[in-house]
């Protein structure tokens, strides 16, 4: 790997490290960029039920955290402009409610790009949905893609991160309909999908085979992101041979070392 466009940093409240040690392990590690994408800080809509505002925000920086995000890696990026160059991103959700509202609160900052990781339904939902736990519902299975697919239709999605996050267990043929339409659609807006390397390493339930088994029928563009929360996370080298191994098996997924930002303003 030469780049790593999935990173963490303590303001999410489950990473650990510094900002400038995240980026001290990139340049030993021979990476040539590095890019930061913190769960987003939300501005999430008035009248929002109590448990769902504690739930959302137990997950991420709070809105008046950004400035510092900002200016620290903005300072970094300064610092190490010979050894490696810093890119300043988000891992954000797509709510129908609130995603207008969050994209005009981050106008203001030099925000290079977005990447979504749909970890919950909509936010006015009672009680909230979490994407990760398992289940055999299609319904809920058709949410999660609807919402990964309004994201991707904004045009302001560099790539959708752990597009496997939702457990199912159910019907694999009903998985089948549901993730290729996530795929198409993904392919059609030119938004590659990740194969999450935190999650081979930690042996969750995603990157998951059936979903790759699809995108390898269907072919997509695909990114790797180590989705490191602490600087030793940027890179197994057991889970990136995993990794290689699935994308070289497979002709039609074409991998990217590096990727374009899709415009954000």
């Amino acid at each position: 790997m030469i780049a790593n466009y999935h990173t963490h940093t303590p303001r999410c409240k489950h990473a650990s490290g510094s900002e400038r040690e995240f980026v001290e392990k990139a340049i030993e590690l021979g990476f040539s960029e590095l890019g930061f994408a913190d769960h987003a800080p939300m501005p999430l809509p008035k009248g929002l039920h109590p448990t769902n505002y504690i739930t959302i925000g137990e997950m991420r920086m709070a809105l008046e955290e950004t400035d510092g995000y900002v200016n620290t890696l903005l300072d970094l990026r300064k610092e190490y402009e010979r050894d490696i160059k810093i890119h300043i991103g988000f891992e954000t959700e797509y709510y129908s409610s609130c995603f207008d509202n969050f994209l005009s609160f981050i106008s203001d900052y030099p925000i290079d790009y977005l990447i979504l990781g749909q970890h919950f339904g909509e936010v006015e939902t009672v009680p909230l949905t979490y994407y990760g736990a398992q289940t055999s519902s299609e319904e809920r299975l058709a949410g999660y893609v609807d919402l990964v697919i309004k994201g991707i239709e904004s045009d302001k999605i560099t790539y959708v991160a752990h597009p496997d996050l939702l457990a199912y267990r159910g019907d694999i043929n009903v998985y089948e309909r549901q993730m290729s339409r996530l795929i198409r659609s993904a392919n059609e807006h030119r938004v590659p999908l990740e194969l999450n390397l935190f999650g081979l390493f930690e042996l969750r339930h995603y990157p998951n085979l059936a979903f790759w088994q699809i995108a390898s029928d269907i072919g997509c563009d695909v990114v790797f992101g180590t989705d490191a929360h602490s600087p030793d996370m940027l890179l197994k080298p057991t889970a990136l041979k995993y990794a290689e191994k699935l994308v070289e098996s497979s002709p039609k997924l074409n991998l990217l070392e590096k990727i374009q930002f899709k415009p954000i303003r």
